[in-house]
Parts: structure tokens; sequence; C-alpha cells
């Protein structure tokens, strides 16, 4: 990367991974409000390969050519008019506005209220897993649902990236925590801190966790269908984050909203506080420099990825070369890899 342009991963039309192109293209500029981000690490999400593939046009219907990715952290090298209470240099983790360009990049524009500045000691590949899986989990569990210790929480898909964080947050307030996953995750979802593992494959969840103050749902479908009938009558039970039978669940005592995520920065920097505390240990996943990126990005993307395959992988996180990269199943740092 020069002062002038940088390497990006964008799409020209929707389609699979075929579409992916590693450009070379100018370094944006922060408008008011915004500010720039060398990016140090950068997740790749689900909602990434639906937007490559144009599942949500109706929703974010794309200009092309168009750099995905949701979130990033990284350092901050320039300011937009109006920003505050963010410095240049300052390590910052946040979220893209997914109507423009987003993170898959070596720099990127994030809105000054969706970052938050990185508690010290807190790596930027552990505070990318605070962004959108955190807040997937942060918001509905805590400024939602106002989790309270006591009560019994079932967590959808504990081992995935939203679930393997809210597992933890859910625990860390004080609650009885259930969580579905496959056999092969059992362990994991315990070591976070799930009182009870429940196999989705062998197991009826309904039967199993009973009556439940919280239902956490990443799944929707026939999950988001049966799991409010295990509410009590008159309890505030289920707050079931997915494409949810909103009017369903209301009709049982419920509550079913889609998650959005708020112009508040207090929400992005409470949770990444939390992970900064260390007692919310974030979920490991693969890393890729940019540049090897190149075969492991598309296959992520169509979850043909071995390791996403099985679920032991809960989040791909993409490194990019200007402050570290890591080679995959490396644990060792290396400088300059691309």
């Amino acid at each position: 990367m020069t002062a002038q342009d940088m390497r990006a991963w964008r799409i020209h039309r929707y389609g699979g991974a075929e579409v992916l192109a590693l450009d070379r293209v100018a370094v944006p500029v922060p408008g008011p409000g915004e500010i720039l981000v060398r990016v140090a690490a950068a997740s790749v999400n689900p909602i990434d390969w639906k937007m490559r593939a144009g599942h949500l046009r109706d929703v974010f219907p794309l200009a092309f050519p168009r750099v995905l990715g949701r979130d990033c952290a990284g350092a901050v090298i320039a300011l937009g008019a109006g920003v505050t209470g963010i410095g240049h240099g300052q390590a910052v983790a946040g979220v893209a506005d997914p109507a423009n360009d987003g993170t898959h990049a070596e720099c990127a524009i994030l809105p000054a209220a969706q970052a938050a500045p990185l508690p010290a000691g807190l790596a930027p590949a552990a505070a990318v897993c605070l962004c959108v899986s955190g807040l997937s989990a942060y918001i509905p569990l805590v400024e939602d649902a106002r989790v309270r210790p006591g009560q019994r929480v079932l967590v959808h898909g504990g081992a995935g990236g939203v679930g393997n964080v809210a597992v933890q947050i859910a625990r860390h307030l004080g609650a009885e925590v259930l969580a579905t996953c496959s056999a092969a995750n059992r362990d994991h979802c315990l070591a976070l801190g799930a009182a009870r593992v429940i196999d989705y494959a062998a197991e009826d969840f309904v039967a199993v966790a009973g009556p439940c103050d919280v239902v956490l749902d990443t799944a929707g479908g026939a999950v988001h269908a049966r799991s409010p009938r295990r509410a009590p009558a008159g309890r505030r039970s289920c707050r079931a984050r997915c494409r949810p039978g909103a009017g369903r669940s209301r009709a049982r005592g419920c509550h079913g909203d889609p998650l959005a995520y708020p112009a508040d920065p207090g929400t992005a920097r409470a949770a990444v506080r939390l992970g900064g505390s260390g007692r919310n240990p974030t979920p490991g996943g693969d890393h890729f420099s940019l540049r090897g990126s190149s075969s492991s990005l598309p296959r992520v993307g169509d979850r043909t990825c071995p390791g996403k395959a099985d679920r032991r992988v809960r989040l791909i996180v993409v490194f990019f070369p200007n402050w570290l990269s890591l080679r995959r199943n490396s644990s060792s740092v290396h400088e300059g890899d691309c």
C-alpha cells in the first residue's frame, strides 16, 4: 500500500466466489463523523457471502464495484469533520456502514459512532470478534432482555460466532445457560460456561430445556417457531434474533425482534470493554493473510471450508499485512508476510 492506494477485496457483480477480485484502489477519505482505519484484522461473517450472492439486495442494494466486510480493528489514520473522543493513531474496533464499502481492505471507513477504543492488551484479532458477532450477542442479552442473575437462558448455536460470545455473556451476567450445538462441540460449550449442552441432532431441545426466561435464536425457521412454546404465561421470556415470526411470537407473550446495530457508541464501547476485561475470552478461528485469502476467503463464503463445515471454526479472522499477519493454522506472528 502507498499513501494514495491500497488493496481491497471487491465484487463487480452478484455471484459466487468467482466474482471476488483483489483490486488496487484509492484509499478512501473519511467524511463527517467518520474515521479511516488501517486494518489489522477483519472478520468474515455470513452477511458477507449473502450480500455477495445477492440474497440481501432488497435490504442492502449494492453499487458495483463493492468492498465487502462488516467489521475490523486497527489504527486510526484520519479523522472526518466533527469526530470527537477518538484520536489519530488510536487502536479501535468497529462496524462499517453496510450502505458503503466494507472492511476487507488495507484501509476502511468506519462511522465514529460505531467504533470503540481498544483496552490495553486486547489484540486486534480478539477485538474484531466483539464487533458483528459480539454485538449480535451483547445487544439482545444485555440491552434488550436485560438478563439477570438466576434466569435461565437458552442459546441456540452455542458454538457459532454469535453463540460463542452469547454463552459467555449470559454466564457472566449470572444466568444458568443452556446451549444447543453438535456433539463435537459439547466440551467447547461447557468450557464457555454452559450448564447444560443439548445435542440438536440427537435431543429435542424443547423437552430438554424446559421453561426459559430468554432464548437467543440465531437459527430461525422451525427453531424459532418452537422456542417460545416453553414460555410460562405472562413471562417476558423470548428474545429471538433471527428472521422472526414476530406475530406468532408476540401472540405467545414473547418478543421476536430483528437485530439493529445502534448509533450510540456506548454499546460498542461496553462490548469491547467486556472482552478486554478478560472475563469473556473471545472466539478463535482460522487466520489468513491478505494474499493468503485469495483461495481461503471464497471457500469460507461458500461454507466449504472444512473447519466451518464441522463447526470447529467459530469465527474466521482475516489479517492484513501492514500491522501483522498470521499464517493459517499457526500461532506465530510473521511480520511482512505479504
